[in-house]
Parts: C-alpha cells; sequence; structure tokens
C-alpha cells in the first residue's frame, strides 16, 4: 500500500488507489455504510479491502457504460475505447477468443472496452447532459471532479470521492447517476431503493470534516437511451436530517468494529417475518372475484379453463 492520505481534500488520486482505502486506518465508504444499515457489519467487513485478505476488485459489464459516462460528462478522461468491429462475432457479440483476449488485455490497461455504438452512445450522453446543465446554469469544472476527501468523524474514519466538487464553496456538491428513467418520481425511487440519501449525507459529513464547508448535495441523473434526458435532483432539508441521523449510526457501528475486531452478521436466531397488507390483500382480492364468478357462471374459474385448454377444442377442422 502507498503511503496513506492525511485528513483533508486530495485531487488526481486513481481509482484503484481510493477503492483499495487511502486511508491511514480502515476507513468507512458510502458503499460500506449502506451495507451496514441494510445488511449487516460482516457484509461491510466482507466489502473492505484491507480487512477482508481475500477481497478481489469486482469488474463487470453492467457498470462499463456507467462508468465510461461518467469519465466523459466529468471530463475526467477517456478512458474507454472501441472494440475493434473485426474481432465480433457475426452477431455483433464480444464472444470469439480474440476479442476476449482484446478486451481482457484492454481492462489491463486500466481501459473500459465498448463496442462501436455504445462508444456513440457516450458520446451523445456527454453532448445532452451538457446542454441540460448549460441551460440550468450548471458548470462542471474538470479540473474538480473525483476529488477525494478523507477524514475524521467523533473517531471514526470515513473517506468519500466526489464526482464535481466546484471550487466556490457556496456551490453544491454533484453526484452523476445513470439510469434507465430520469423522471423525478423514477428519481425519488432511486434514492430510496439504493440508499442514495444516505449516501448524500455521508458525502456532505466527509467533506465538513476534511475542510470544514457546509455545502448542498445535488444529484445528475440521466437517461442510458435516447433522448438520454436529464434531471438534477436535490434532496429535501427534512429528508437530508434523516439521512444524517442514518450514517451518524453507521459511523458509530464502524468505529466501535473498527475497536473490537468483532463484525457481526444478521441476528442469531429465528426471524418471525409478516408480509404487508398489500401482500395479503392482493390474494382476498382475487379470492373475492373468483367467488363472484361462482356466483355468476355456477361453476369454479378453474372449469373454465379446464374446458378451454380441451384437446377437444384443439381438434383439427
Amino acid at each position: 500500500m502507498n503511503r496513506p492520505l492525511p485528513n483533508g481534500l486530495h485531487f488526481g488520486i486513481t481509482d484503484e488507489a481510493y477503492h483499495g482505502d487511502p486511508a491511514e486506518r480502515p476507513s468507512l465508504s458510502s458503499t460500506l455504510a449502506r451495507l451496514i444499515l441494510d445488511r449487516s457489519p460482516l457484509h461491510a467487513w466482507t466489502a473492505h479491502p484491507r480487512l477482508n485478505p481475500n477481497w478481489e476488485p469486482k469488474d463487470s459489464k453492467t457498470f462499463d457504460i456507467g462508468r465510461a459516462a461518467h469519465r466523459a460528462v466529468l471530463g475526467a478522461g477517456g478512458d474507454y475505447v472501441a472494440i475493434p468491429t473485426e474481432l465480433l462475432a457475426s452477431n455483433g457479440a464480444a464472444s470469439t477468443k480474440a476479442a476476449k483476449e482484446w478486451i481482457a488485455e484492454a481492462r489491463e490497461a486500466g481501459l473500459t472496452p465498448l463496442k462501436a455504438e455504445e462508444v456513440d452512445q457516450i458520446g451523445a450522453m456527454r453532448d445532452r447532459v451538457h446542454q441540460r446543465l448549460d441551460e440550468m446554469g450548471i458548470v462542471l469544472d474538470p479540473a474538480r471532479s473525483e476529488a477525494t476527501a478523507v477524514a475524521e468523524i467523533y473517531g471514526c474514519p470515513v473517506r468519500a470521492r466526489f464526482d464535481n466538487l466546484p471550487e466556490p464553496a457556496a456551490e453544491p456538491v454533484y453526484d452523476f447517476k445513470t439510469t434507465t428513467d430520469a423522471c423525478p418520481d423514477h428519481c425519488m425511487r432511486a434514492v430510496m431503493n439504493y440508499g442514495y440519501d444516505v449516501q448524500a449525507a455521508h458525502y456532505l459529513d466527509t467533506l465538513e470534516g476534511a475542510t470544514g464547508e457546509d455545502r448542498r448535495f445535488r444529484f445528475i441523473f440521466q437517461e442510458k437511451e435516447a433522448p438520454f434526458e436529464v434531471c438534477v435532483v436535490e434532496l429535501h432539508p427534512d429528508a437530508m436530517a434523516m439521512a444524517r441521523k442514518k450514517i451518524a449510526r453507521s459511523r458509530e457501528i464502524w468505529a466501535r468494529c473498527i475497536e473490537s475486531g468483532h463484525w457481526p452478521g444478521y441476528p442469531a436466531g429465528v426471524h418471525m417475518v409478516d408480509l404487508p397488507a398489500w401482500f395479503h390483500e392482493r390474494w382476498l382480492e382475487r379470492e373475492s372475484a373468483e367467488g363472484e364468478y361462482r356466483r355468476t357462471y355456477g361453476h369454479d374459474i378453474l372449469d373454465q379453463s379446464r374446458r378451454w385448454q380441451s384437446p377437444d377444442n384443439f381438434a383439427a377442422e
């Protein structure tokens, strides 16, 4: 491991160095905080490269478009490359031996391999998001992209990596997300489903711990398919207040686990699990509808299905 980073704000830190945890002590990231809250401390330990001796980085084709779009939109480098068309199979798949070898070499060189049409897609996404942000008066300075903050909050070492951190301290922090649907309602559901509120609170607390700056946080959601529409989202102060309660709890758990060396998983014992009311109501509605069918037609709906599927109904004319 390289020399650990002191507390503060740093630029030019590679993805590998950040995800390997450049802090002096094993630090809490947004991803690890959400694992603690949604699953268990043991899951966070397993995902930490300095705690889990068997940890290995994961590369997934699923994230390639998002990763490349991040770099293009933020102006942090075009570290993606098109797979030569002649290496692809006749159906356009990257399934040939030559294509697989080329992709492996590209990844080894730190490049994200994409098909030519995906490279064009990234360019269209970049142009659209810059157009929309210009209309809103939002400027993403490439020199302020991918900033790393390291801090300690009440004895808990923390780190965060900001997609874009405008230089005026009065400006919000920006985080870029790719999605299938960027309408405001869908963005709200994404915040709830993926714990983005916790991410926002963690980033702001870490930034304040590293620099003393008290900022706001905004998400830039962009669709991955045409028209590549964009939605900028800022969470309501009430939502942020609740998120800060969550992140404070995750820091407390992380600090205790680091100190004790004990990383519990799920609570032991048999868990009594109840199901939500809507789940039961859906069955009761079906049961009621089938009862109404029997009263109306004098037989069960299943009998009608059997008659409809009878071989006699499929006899050759």
